[in-house]
């Protein structure tokens, strides 16, 4: 078990003042069997009601408005989250609903041409169990398809992403999840943080063994001690971070901030970043897919 210390910081400008501001929000990690979260500060600002519930994905969110003029929102979550990662499955019922396409991971030509593929891939190296198999995905998809931001953008669907062969972490998560789903192995995107990025980081989860177990196939890890979850769905479209809409004419400006260390058990400040990771290039930190994206 890893304690691990978080921020996450979003800063919204807009270049002339809006109203009528509805946003709902992911950003807030909850407790679950692996991972358990103590909060120091939650804030959101400008804000004129604010509700917390849970969407029909079991994620948290906040959703709320801002009636009058503002040219800024922002919002701040800060903690510590104990973290128990390794080969653990965190059991739960299976909906029905992560067997099948959703809006981002439809059996595209280019999405079936590459699930046969790897089905082929998994008779030659004997995978044969669903955990076999989804290991097997993402290695072989790990090793075939280049990591590049700016290509893709938030509305790219797993088979577009296919067809450019790069993109980024939400990428990855989509295309493993309609590979997945095509091979009859039910699967679901994540949202979350992961220590050594500085945006927020997109996996996958897999139903096996009456539970869900993390890959990470941009990094092509197993999720550990090293990863805090915000939310998860059928794709990015079911739990975006930050989502929001408003009244008038403005351009706007988002700044992001995520850093997650680890810290020891008296939860002294001074932390430090765990060794033995794969740490993103000073390319890689610029427009992560899985960060949030006002739309």
């Amino acid at each position: 078990m890893k304690i691990l210390k978080f921020v996450y910081t979003m800063e919204l400008h807009f270049s002339s003042p809006v109203k009528n501001h509805a946003f709902a929000l992911r950003c807030i990690p909850g407790d679950s069997a692996r991972q358990k979260i103590d909060f120091t500060e939650q804030t959101i600002a400008p804000a004129d009601y604010i509700s917390r519930s849970r969407d029909g994905f079991g994620n948290i969110l906040l959703s709320g408005c801002v009636d009058g003029l503002h040219d800024s929102f922002s919002y701040k979550i800060a903690g510590t989250a104990k973290v128990q990662g390794g080969m653990q499955v965190q059991e739960e019922s299976l909906h029905p609903m992560y067997r099948y396409p959703s809006v981002y991971t439809q059996y595209t030509p280019e999405v079936v041409a590459f699930a046969e593929r790897q089905m082929a891939v998994c008779r030659e190296k004997k995978a044969h169990t669903a955990m076999e198999k989804a290991v097997c995905v993402m290695n072989d998809l790990y090793e075939n398809f280049t990591y590049i931001p700016g290509v893709t953008d938030i509305h790219t669907t797993a088979g577009e992403a296919l067809r450019l062969g790069r993109g980024v972490c939400q990428d990855y998560a989509h295309i493993m999840t309609a590979v997945l789903r095509y091979m009859g192995i039910p699967a679901r995107y994540v949202n979350g943080l992961m220590i050594g990025e500085g945006y927020t980081h997109a996996w996958v989860e897999v139903y096996t063994d009456g539970g869900w177990y993390g890959l990470d196939p941009t990094n092509n890890l197993h999720i550990d001690d090293y990863y805090i979850k915000l939310a998860h769905g059928r794709d990015y479209k079911d739990c975006p971070v930050d989502k929001g809409c408003f009244w008038g004419n403005a351009v706007q400006e988002q700044k992001i901030y995520v850093n997650v260390e680890e810290i020891d058990d008296d939860r002294d400040s001074g932390g430090h970043e765990a060794s033995g990771r794969r740490k993103p290039s000073d390319s890689e930190k610029q427009d992560h897919a899985g960060s949030s994206h006002r739309q």
